[in-house]
């Protein structure tokens, strides 16, 4: 597994189930993230941004972006990168 880290500034990270509700410590979940540097969706993809990007639970206003990534928050308050949800791979960057 590969650690990611903490949020950086001016961001949040939160894991979620499947209907957006914060998991706890340990268990598996989709990394979202929210604050001022989440962009306002994908140009010229309407549906792809309505899918990715929600609005926020945990704060009036704030938007998120559903990263796909399957994580889990650590004791240390670190999360840990586990994999992704679906089948999408990376090779350089790539999807």
């Amino acid at each position: 597994n590969v650690p990611i880290g903490k949020a950086w500034l001016n961001a949040k990270f939160y894991i979620v189930d499947a209907h957006l509700n914060p998991v706890p410590v340990g268990v598996l979940g989709e990394l979202v993230i929210g604050g001022v540097g989440v962009a306002r969706g994908y140009l010229n993809r309407p549906e792809l941004t309505e899918e990715k990007f929600v609005d926020s639970p945990f704060a009036v206003g704030e938007r998120l972006y559903r990263t796909g990534d399957l994580a889990r928050w650590m004791e240390d308050g670190n999360v840990d990168f586990i994999g992704r949800i679906d089948n999408q791979a990376k090779i350089r960057g790539y999807r």
